[in-house]
């Protein structure tokens, strides 16, 4: 197995543990998953326009947040099979940066 694979592997277990925990520890997640004031739209519009607008640099965390409106902007609109698309987006833009924290880590102590 390449060190590359073993990295997204120990990932993707760190994801599977604490999702563990959480469910344990809260086993009732949510009542809703979308609070009717927010207002989905805007934010993804904001979050798409701070993208382009300071790109480049790109930052790790603008571009999570564009994700995570688009997802609850798409379930919002009752766009389900997108919403799901979208949030498999997040979580791939979340191990991105987890790899990014161990690049750094490695530069660091390397």
């Amino acid at each position: 197995m390449s060190n590359d694979c073993k990295v997204k592997t120990r990932h993707f277990w760190m994801i599977h543990n604490e999702l563990e925990k959480a469910i344990e520890k809260h086993p009732k997640f949510c009542d809703m998953l979308v609070d009717k004031q927010t207002d989905w739209n805007r934010l993804e519009s904001i979050m798409k326009s701070r993208n382009d607008e300071y790109a480049p640099p790109y930052y790790g965390e603008n571009i999570l947040l564009e994700e995570v409106a688009e997802a609850f902007n798409a379930y919002s609109q009752g766009k389900l099979e997108q919403s799901l698309q979208e949030f498999a987006q997040c979580g791939a833009v979340i191990l991105r940066i987890m790899e990014k924290i161990d690049e750094k880590g490695k530069a660091k102590n390397g």
